[in-house]
């Protein structure tokens, strides 16, 4: 989890902030951060998705099978 601390901000003219400027390793930190959430994200949306799941037994025997 990246640190929240030490984070340095871009201000405008009127001192609103408008940038941050991160350490690269806490941007690439951040980054898989992310796409380990999208991750989860979709394997929540294909499990709810599905239409149903077979036995991994009867997976086996059915792929068993057609290799006869």
């Amino acid at each position: 989890m990246i640190q929240r601390k030490n984070i340095d901000y871009l201000t405008g003219k009127k001192g609103h902030k408008k940038s941050v400027v991160l350490k690269v390793t806490d941007f690439e930190r951040l980054k898989e951060e992310i796409e380990d959430l999208q991750d989860a994200l979709e394997l929540e949306k294909a499990r709810k998705d599905a239409t149903g799941f077979k036995k991994w037994n009867d997976f086996i025997k059915e792929a068993e099978n057609k290799k006869v």
